[in-house]
């Protein structure tokens, strides 16, 4: 009779499991629109959360410091929406109107590479070879930098649209810092008991890694994001606030971040010279050598753990799946998946 019991609740587990998976699929829309918040939400107490330990231990307690931390948060919010937002969207819409004449100047700097290949005596088929990848390479670079910048302007938009969630996100995220021992506890309820203190060990160790990554990324982010500012604001390049921006932001994927954050810099400062675009390069190859040698190493220090090979390798493959989101995410991710696999191989054996 037990037996019989096990298999019946088995069967039922099951066939609830298929149904719910079913339900999601059929309104992953709008289900994904509910839990929009409650994602962020999770995300905002996970950044915070350090932040109220460290108060609750100043003897400030929890209510009280979750507060003050959204006071603080709140005005520098308010302070980045009046000042900055507005010139961040009328900088991208300036660099829109402009992209013409991006183009242009390439075109005008590729003019000499033509007259060189028309007047020499290679094969006609092989000059129209040429000419072909050319324009096809300018057409890509305008289309990439066009859709580029229209997908910041209208991200702006959307986080402005998005204001009631993150109102809706952080009131959740209260409750959730405010009470997290007893959401922590009703976790481990739903777990068997042979299992919890494996998984207490292993989102420690997780908790650790993530944590570390995400606040020395976006203080590293944060710190190159400004040196880039000032740098293309004393070279003398136009719109010095966004473009330092970008660069900060797409300085946080490994490797390949740096190069793809100097693109849009570079391209604005060809526009008034190939002189300042020169020192455009120069100033973001000096601000790459001190992230290198001295910013990054201090902050982040290599705690991941992970081969560069590997890193490159869930870069590439975060990029292919899921684009620039999937290429930020991808490392701490790979960093996850080796610490679950090195728990449960321990585990095992």
């Amino acid at each position: 009779m037990p037996g019989r019991r096990k298999t019946i609740f088995h069967l039922l587990f099951i066939t609830l499991l298929a149904v719910v998976v079913i339900f999601i699929y059929l309104y992953r829309g709008k289900i994904g629109k509910v839990f929009i918040p409650f994602i962020m939400a999770s995300v905002i107490s996970y950044i915070l959360h350090p932040l109220v330990i460290k108060l609750e231990e100043k003897n400030i307690k929890r209510p009280t410091g979750i507060i003050l931390i959204y006071l603080v948060f709140g005005g520098t919010l308010a302070v980045f929406t009046v000042f900055v937002v507005p010139q961040l969207i009328d900088n991208t819409r300036e660099l829109i109107n402009i992209l013409p004449g991006i183009t242009l100047e390439f075109r005008d700097n590729f003019n000499g590479v033509v007259k060189v290949i028309s007047s020499s005596k290679w094969p006609e088929d092989i000059k129209s070879a040429i000419f072909r990848e050319i324009n096809n390479g300018m057409q890509l670079a305008e289309n990439m930098i066009l859709n580029a910048l229209k997908n910041s302007l209208t991200g702006m938009m959307k986080a402005v649209n998005t204001l009631f969630d993150l109102v809706l996100a952080m009131i959740i995220a209260y409750y959730i810092l405010k009470d997290a021992e007893y959401f922590k506890s009703l976790s481990l309820s739903l777990v068997p008991r042979k299992w919890r203190n494996w998984l207490i060990t292993t989102f420690r160790e997780v908790n650790s890694v993530v944590s570390r990554f995400i606040q020395g990324q976006l203080l590293t982010a944060l710190i190159i994001g400004a040196i880039e500012t000032i740098a293309l604001f004393i070279v003398g390049v136009k719109y010095p606030l966004i473009l330092g921006m970008i660069g900060g932001i797409a300085n946080i994927i490994p490797y390949f971040g740096p190069f793809l954050g100097a693109i849009p810099a570079v391209a604005v400062a060809l526009i008034e010279s190939p002189v300042k675009a020169l020192w455009t390069i120069i100033a973001f190859i000096i601000v790459q050598q001190l992230d290198n040698g001295f910013i990054s190493p201090k902050i982040i220090e290599g705690r991941l753990g992970l081969h560069p090979v590997t890193t490159i390798l869930a870069v590439l493959i975060g990029g292919e799946f899921f684009g620039i989101l999937g290429m930020l995410i991808s490392v701490p991710i790979a960093a996850i998946i080796k610490v679950i696999a090195k728990r449960t191989i321990e585990e095992i054996v």
